[in-house]
């Protein structure tokens, strides 16, 4: 290898060496604003996740109770899936210890809300859609704690298209 790649390489990983350092940095800012000013009566959950998406940008999901918010909501862990060749948009809830009649599922071409409640669970997920869906098309499905819905994506093809009749 030569000089000049192994010195990109390094470069590299110095890079992300300081990625890493300023993003573990702003979460322990983040989490200790929050706890210092957080009233705690009661244990809680809370955590996040690290992605980085086909497009090789990293994305952070939080996900669990806030120590903050006084509403009693979990937000529940999440992954959406586009698939293209079968035209689906997959929505995946991680929601354990509530029952299938205690979701409800409300969404437009671009956002979904998912709540939940059953007895202490309660949960909540406001999401914003990877890609435009028919909000018709939904179907939702609950087992074992987890909710997977099914939305079709929105025909791009004819966006806007009529046809105009000429008389």
């Amino acid at each position: 290898m030569s000089e000049d790649k192994r010195k990109t390489m390094r470069d590299l990983m110095d890079d992300l060496d300081d990625y890493f350092e300023d993003l573990e940095r702003e979460i322990q800012e983040v989490v200790k604003r929050n706890i210092d000013s957080a009233k705690l009566d009661k244990p809680f959950v809370s955590g996040f996740t690290l992605n980085v998406g086909p497009e090789g940008k990293p994305s952070i999901q939080i996900f669990g109770d806030s120590p903050v918010r006084h509403d009693g909501f979990r937000s529940p862990i999440n992954e959406q899936v586009v698939d293209l060749k079968e035209g689906l948009l997959r929505i995946i809830l991680e929601m354990p210890g509530v029952e299938k009649q205690d979701i409800k599922v409300d969404a437009t071409e671009s956002t979904a809300e998912v709540t939940a409640e059953r007895e202490e669970k309660r949960y909540r997920a406001q999401l914003t859609l990877k890609a435009p869906v028919e909000p018709d098309s939904g179907k939702a499905e609950y087992k074992n704690g987890m909710l997977e819905i099914s939305f079709s994506l929105k025909d791009k093809a004819n966006k806007g298209f009529k046809r105009v009749n000429v008389v």
